[in-house]
């Protein structure tokens, strides 16, 4: 409870109707973003299965994943260090070696750690 009243404090709220109306908020608003997720890919999925892609479509959608795979670790190894360049490294050798890719992410992540706290 004392950290309810902190929080509202902080907010700039007092008093019980103050909290209350603080939280119920917050779950209206958290609330709001569930529907706002669900609908969203809902309607996605709606959407596909009613339409047919093309082969051009569907050659577009097979290299979505790989396309933000790429976003997310270009960035990362541009502003990252020695230790997440070396790691990245590792991770594409196992999995070219042993083409596992659950394999590639564990040793990725081992690497990284181990090089962080060599280098």
């Amino acid at each position: 409870m004392d950290a309810d009243l902190t929080l509202a404090a902080l907010a700039g709220l007092s008093g019980p109707m103050a909290m209350e109306g603080m939280f119920g908020g917050v779950f209206w608003v958290l609330l709001g973003m569930a529907a706002a997720t669900y609908l969203t890919r809902a309607a996605g999925l709606f959407l596909i299965s009613r339409v047919s892609p093309t082969p051009r479509v569907e050659a577009f959608l097979r290299h979505v994943p790989a396309s933000i795979l790429v976003a997310i670790v270009v960035p990362n190894l541009v502003q990252g260090g020695p230790a997440e360049r070396a790691a990245a490294g590792v991770t594409a050798l196992v999995a070219i070696l042993t083409r596992n890719l659950i394999a590639a992410l564990f040793a990725g992540v081992l690497a990284v750690v181990v090089l962080r706290g060599v280098i």
